[in-house]
């Protein structure tokens, strides 16, 4: 019980010096320090763009601020209580008191290799192949409306039907139908394929294929030129097919593979208990 005491006078008389620490300044120093002592200072201060980008990536509506604070406060909380604890038995600390902190702070971090990284880099990965989806279904639908021969619906009212029925472009297609009025398709056009990235695989095509169809004020010319653009539509449906079943097949690989890895590892270990149990049973008769 006595170091219990210590450690509560300790706690107390820091506390009661910061208490008169502040009240003893001038009051624009107090204010000042106040206003750097505040958990949202100290949240800025912990803010990472490396992690910001991760988590806006992936979708999820919180600062890295508030993540790295967890973090380091789990961290921290974990550290003082090993050491209070610690001294409270009278135990000298050991490496696991250190190890365990540091494991917390590496594994919820933003690189690569980190769980929390990894995890945050799926979900991004993910939702890029979801989205990706739907632009192949609404280039499909696009290319289904104005294959119409007794008349098709106008761009803009079609991007709105559209978005109505999509997930991960359904703001960028409300914006694009509403650009599309304001200030004409083509522009609506330009906006909307800018927002993917320069390197898609696929979007310079969607941008060509629906600004020179755009373009054609008679329908027969630009169904004429959807049929000849139908193998590239086909094509770029396929690619993501393909790549979509690539990544659920090393999945599914993995999956396959694991039940065999374990048969394989049990039959060593029976193998060496046995030999054990041989080599034990020859000793007893050789005594």
């Amino acid at each position: 019980m006595e170091r219990v005491f210590i450690v509560l006078s300790v706690v107390g008389i820091v506390y009661v010096a910061f208490v008169i620490f502040l009240s003893s300044g001038k009051k624009e120093t107090n204010d000042l320090l106040r206003k750097q002592l505040t958990f949202e200072n100290f949240r800025h201060r912990l803010e990472s763009e490396k992690l910001q980008i991760l988590l806006n990536n992936a979708g999820i509506p919180s600062a890295s601020g508030n993540i790295n604070f967890f973090r380091y406060g789990a961290a921290g909380l974990y550290l003082i209580l090993q050491l209070a604890v610690g001294y409270i038995r009278k135990e000298q600390p050991t490496a696991t008191d250190f190890i365990i902190p540091a494991v917390i702070i590496m594994a919820t971090s933003s690189a690569k290799f980190a769980p929390l990284g990894a995890l945050l880099r799926k979900v991004h990965t993910n939702k890029i192949s979801k989205k990706d989806g739907e632009l192949i279904s609404f280039l499909k639908l696009y290319e289904n409306n104005r294959m119409k021969k007794r008349g098709h619906t106008e761009f803009s009212s079609f991007c709105a039907q559209v978005a109505s029925h999509s997930k991960y472009i359904r703001q960028d297609l409300y914006e694009l139908s509403q650009r599309s009025i304001d200030e004409g398709v083509e522009k609506g056009i330009d906006w909307f394929c800018n927002q993917f990235p320069a390197n898609h695989p696929f979007i310079a095509d969607v941008r060509s294929i629906m600004l020179a169809t755009e373009s054609m004020s008679a329908d027969d010319d630009a169904i004429s030129y959807l049929n000849n653009q139908s193998k590239i539509i086909g094509k770029i449906s396929a690619d993501q097919y393909e790549r979509k079943m690539g990544n659920i097949g090393s999945v599914a690989t993995l999956i396959t593979l694991t039940p065999a890895m374990a048969t394989f590892l049990m039959i060593v270990v029976l193998s060496l208990l046995y030999v054990m149990i041989i080599k034990n049973q020859y000793s007893t008769v050789g005594l």
